[in-house]
């Protein structure tokens, strides 16, 4: 099996028919046609049934195509460290960073390192959860500074770094901000300011309001990974949200609501997270050494003890 093999199946995958993958390689269609059943003739096993959804892999064939993603990714990572090697460009870093956590930290890491390392680039992708994730299992960036998943993924290390709470948030004017109680209910007359449901701190405030049950927050706005809109709707109005405990020290019109943490407990552990085994450069492991020393931490596996 080529690279150029994986090439094919991975497209197919990932796009659900042959034409759709063709398109994506610069390809006509019965080229991938042939190139496809030529890999299982050799195989001597069907890689995907053929049907009106398209084309939808056998359990052969998903089983090979995770393998083959993985190698994939393995193989491009080598190449980047060759031709980076060749170039004497061996100083990119890929970073993404949720924007739900301290910018300080971030920034803080990044000016010590443009100071430490001059010729060192980066690329830095601000993103929410689990396309953080997305991005980084799919070789987008080297390394994240996001939330540990409370899952198991096998496919990532952690570099622990600290502990954050998450608070409800108001602005200073809002009646709850000085209430010295605040119960689920309070929060249930108000309307909210929050990210897609896909973010798992979303899920969480609404399986506390569930389990109480009370219906979900009540929406007023929805925006995705601009922690900065997000509170700035906030401030002045009478909307809630949520913020981390490093960003709302930087954030002096907005208060903590006191909730029972019984209540709603948003605690979460936030780490390193990178690709297991995968390449990492000289630039990127100063980078990891840096943030874990600002904060603390050591290497685990990507779940809790």
């Amino acid at each position: 099996m080529e690279v150029r093999d994986m090439d094919y199946l991975l497209a197919v995958a990932a796009r659900g028919s042959v034409l759709r993958a063709a398109e994506q390689l610069g390809m006509t269609q019965p080229a991938v046609t042939k190139a496809i059943a030529r890999l299982e003739r050799e195989l001597g096993i069907p890689l995907f049934e053929r049907d009106p959804r398209g084309m939808v892999p056998t359990l052969a064939g998903s089983a090979l195509i995770a393998r083959a993603r993985k190698i994939r990714l393995e193989y491009d990572d080598a190449m980047r460290e060759l031709g980076e090697i060749r170039a004497g460009t061996i100083g990119l870093v890929r970073f993404g960073f949720s924007p739900t956590i301290g910018a300080a930290l971030v920034y803080g890491a990044f000016n010590q390192l443009m100071h430490e390392r001059p010729a060192a680039r980066f690329q830095l992708l601000e993103r929410l959860g689990s396309e953080l994730l997305d991005a980084l299992l799919g070789g987008d960036v080297d390394l994240v500074v996001a939330r540990i998943p409370d899952g198991n993924i096998e496919q990532l290390t952690a570099e622990p770094l600290y502990m954050d709470r998450v608070f409800v948030v108001a602005d200073a004017a809002h009646p709850l901000a000085a209430a010295r109680r605040v119960s689920l209910e309070d929060l249930a007359q108000e309307e909210w300011v929050l990210p897609p449901r896909r973010i798992l701190l979303r899920q969480q405030i609404e399986a506390a309001f569930h389990a109480q049950g009370l219906p979900p927050p009540r929406l007023r706005a929805e925006i995705d990974s601009n922690r900065s809109a997000m509170l700035g709707l906030v401030q002045g109005s009478r909307c809630l949200s949520f913020c981390g405990q490093d960003a709302l020290a930087q954030l002096s019109h907005l208060r903590p609501l006191s909730i029972p943490p019984d209540k709603l407990d948003l605690r979460r552990r936030i780490g390193i997270l990178h690709r297991s085994g995968a390449y990492l450069t000289p630039v990127v492991c100063r980078l990891i050494e840096i943030l874990k020393t600002r904060c603390g931490g050591s290497s685990v596996p990507a779940h809790p003890e």
